[in-house]
């Protein structure tokens, strides 16, 4: 009985902490494109609705890497397909966080990121490199192993959040907030 009030209530804190940002403005990332070209985020997708995923652990970065082809599949290939029933005209974006000691070695990093990502995800994969413990407080971002993807309205205010691996549950749920939204 203990094991499912703690199961439980674990549950609770989880789902109330995944909702806490929504509703609220996703704050201003200075991001670059893997060739280098500035691309701030919320900025730079404004107008439209958007699915950003974010990871700044090499172990949520392997997660991170799930998402990429049912997501190519579902939000970024203009045709229907066995994770898409639908086409949708979405931004989606995936952010790599290089924060700490790994600053030193940011273009070491990129580059690595860029020959590992295959070329039709690579215009979809962003970096970041700086402090990022302020956009951890204000987007909520309380396990540093699991990459979180944010839903964004067309004013770039969080309207969903999920975090973790690659699901087909998460993405249904990603899918209804954007449906939601039209």
């Amino acid at each position: 009985m203990k094991k499912i009030i703690v199961f439980l209530l674990f549950t609770a804190v989880s789902t109330a902490c995944a909702v806490a940002q929504t509703g609220s403005a996703f704050p201003n990332i200075a991001t670059k494109k893997l060739s280098g070209q500035s691309f701030p985020v919320p900025d730079s997708v404004k107008g439209k609705y958007s699915v950003v995923g974010i990871a700044f652990s090499k172990k949520a970065e392997e997660s991170l890497k799930t998402w990429y082809q049912p997501a190519y599949q579902t939000f970024i290939q203009k045709k229907k397909t066995v994770f898409a029933a639908e086409v949708y005209n979405v931004n989606t974006y995936f952010v790599a966080v290089v924060t700490g000691t790994n600053k030193v070695a940011a273009g070491d990093i990129v580059k690595a990121i860029q020959t590992q990502t295959q070329k039709e995800l690579q215009p979809y994969v962003l970096t970041y490199v700086g402090e990022f413990t302020s956009y951890k407080k204000t987007l909520n971002i309380v396990e540093n192993d699991e990459p979180y993807f944010f839903v964004l309205d067309d004013k770039g205010v969080i309207t969903h959040v999920t975090k973790g691996a690659y699901t087909a549950q998460k993405l249904a749920e990603v899918e209804a907030a954007l449906t939601a939204g039209e």
